[in-house]
């Protein structure tokens, strides 16, 4: 089922062209990555998802209607927006921020019900981050932050989530974790778009990367048809070696082009 297409989609900002036309669709059940350079308009494009640049709500479709026509309390019930960086500006329990990813659900001033907290614990639970749960947000490591925040915008239970690097910082251990959270979420049922810079666990974990440079998208579908050697130079400007360790696919760039 589709749920989000964009058509001739164009982003400026500063009288700066960040993206121009851009076209794709995602449907429901997809991992989808995002990859390109620094400065190549990955986190405009899904911020610009959101409907936060509301200028180009119009040419952004979910479920068949435009970003611009949708209210957005019940858009935020549906969709979950994870960007960089993971510092809370007040102090507060890791239960509580991840509550917080229930708001969308509740009436104002509304108590969390027992299916919120059961929720919030799950996904504490499946972002490894239980332990913490009467822990100060801020007195965790950053890798432990990211992970909390992440479980706040799954609490969301979004039919699509947008995430901006979100195993950066992460050790080895927990980014192969969180990639294989989000394919187990993607094969039941929910679509989800991930910036990363990792092109060895873009190629194992997604079904589908769009490799953005000059402006737009150079190329879109499976990790194999995107990472092509012709592709790496001309977006990343690298020669990498692409292989399977234990059937596992790995990408090493070499040398620049």
């Amino acid at each position: 089922m589709k749920l989000l297409e964009t058509t001739g989609l164009s982003v400026k900002l500063a009288n700066k062209t960040i993206l121009d036309g851009i076209d794709f669709s995602i449907n429901a059940g997809e991992f989808i990555g995002v990859i390109g350079p620094n400065g190549s308009g990955k986190t405009t494009l899904l911020r610009a998802l959101t409907g936060i640049l509301p200028e180009n709500a119009e040419k952004i479709y979910f479920q068949g209607h435009s970003l611009a026509e949708i209210n957005r309390k019940e858009l935020a019930q549906k969709l979950a927006y994870l960007p960089q960086g993971n510092e809370s500006h007040w102090s507060i329990t890791v239960e509580n921020l991840v509550m917080l990813g229930r708001l969308p659900h509740r009436k104002p001033w509304q108590n969390p019900s027992d299916l919120d907290r059961r929720i919030v614990q799950k996904v504490m639970q499946d972002c490894d981050v239980n332990q913490f749960s009467t822990h100060t947000v801020n007195t965790l490591s950053g890798g432990e932050r990211a992970r909390v925040f992440l479980a706040r915008a799954l609490a969301v239970e979004p039919q699509l989530l947008l995430v901006d690097e979100p195993i950066a910082g992460l050790d080895p251990g927990h980014q192969l974790e969180v990639m294989q959270k989000f394919r187990q979420f993607s094969e039941s049922g929910m679509a989800i778009v991930c910036v990363i810079h990792d092109l060895t666990l873009a190629a194992r974990y997604c079904h589908k990367l769009f490799m953005l440079a000059e402006q737009k998208i150079i190329s879109q579908g499976s990790p194999d048809y995107v990472l092509s050697p012709e592709n790496l130079a001309r977006c990343f400007n690298i020669r990498a070696h692409i292989g399977e360790v234990e059937g596992q696919v790995f990408v090493t760039p070499i040398t620049r082009c």
